[in-house]
């Protein structure tokens, strides 16, 4: 189900940068990466990109940027419907990566912020993110869920022993092979 839902996600005529989900043909790879990885979408900084995994129906953030065994791969959704209305919760993917480092109040200040700073950007930007938003909560009849609590349950809950990674992963880190 989870990838037929990433099909019929790709296939919208929808601007996907405006919502963090930048589309990536030719994906570039880091240390970090489990193996056999499928992309679901990228926000644009510091490498944070949100995949599936081989026989997984969850949604993963991987953020080269967290230095912390065990952090670097993180669930933000049981699926990829659940990951969808995370998404149109906080407006945008790139809340979600950051739940694993934040409070709970720490995550309304971050979706205070980014609420305040759609009055400056461009109208233009944020008509085609409300566009992207209303089609995917019409194209997967999804309303928006309040994210935090869930993820922070699917992250303690999370086994990152569960992970298969490459050597560079392990000679990175300076580890020795599991």
């Amino acid at each position: 189900m989870t990838r037929d839902d990433l099909n019929v996600f790709r296939s919208l005529n929808i601007d996907f940068n405006t919502i963090g989900l930048m589309e990536d043909s030719d994906p570039t790879r880091y240390f970090c990466d489990p193996v056999d990885w499928e992309p679901v979408g990228r926000i644009g900084c510091d490498g944070v990109h949100f995949i599936l995994l081989p026989g997984d129906e969850a949604v993963y953030c991987v953020d080269p940027s967290m230095g912390e065994e065990g952090k670097y791969v993180l669930p933000v959704g049981g699926n990829f419907r659940e990951f969808l209305s995370f998404v149109l919760y906080c407006k945008d993917a790139n809340p979600l990566s950051q739940i694993w480092r934040l409070t709970e109040e720490g995550f309304r200040n971050l979706l205070a912020e980014d609420a305040a700073a759609s009055w400056t950007g461009s109208e233009e930007y944020f008509a085609k993110k409300d566009a992207a938003l209303a089609a995917i909560a019409e194209t997967f009849d999804l309303a928006p869920v309040e994210p935090y609590h869930n993820v922070k349950a699917l992250q303690a809950a999370f086994d990152p022993g569960i992970l298969q990674f490459s050597d560079e992963y392990y000679d990175t880190l300076g580890m020795e092979r599991k």
